[in-house]
């Protein structure tokens, strides 16, 4: 059985990701597929969402004639991330509890 990875879960790995240091989009999903199943599809819509409610910021680049789309943090998307990984570990340990752990 696999899990789904709720929304906002997905999000907190998004931004640690990028708190890491500012990626494009593929290079973005290949990081977060060493750790998790998810579909290349998967980081664009939320990637879409996390910049309309401005936690990321965007640049564009030119590599090998193509244009990337770089993503990073704002200061916003530092403050929620904090938020999310706290209510991720109290979640966990609730979780962790139930299960014996």
């Amino acid at each position: 059985m696999t899990i789904k990875v709720p929304n906002r879960v997905l999000e907190a790995v998004v931004l640690a990701s990028l708190n890491q240091e500012p990626l494009y989009g593929y290079a973005l999903t290949k990081k977060i597929q060493r750790q998790l199943p998810i579909s290349d599809s998967t980081t664009y819509p939320v990637l879409r969402r996390m910049e309309q409610a401005g936690l990321v910021a965007t640049h564009s680049a030119v590599y090998a004639e193509r244009i990337r789309k770089y993503y990073r943090l704002t200061d916003e998307g530092k403050a929620y991330l904090i938020e999310v990984e706290r209510d991720w570990r109290t979640f966990a340990s609730q979780v962790n509890g139930l299960l014996g752990e």
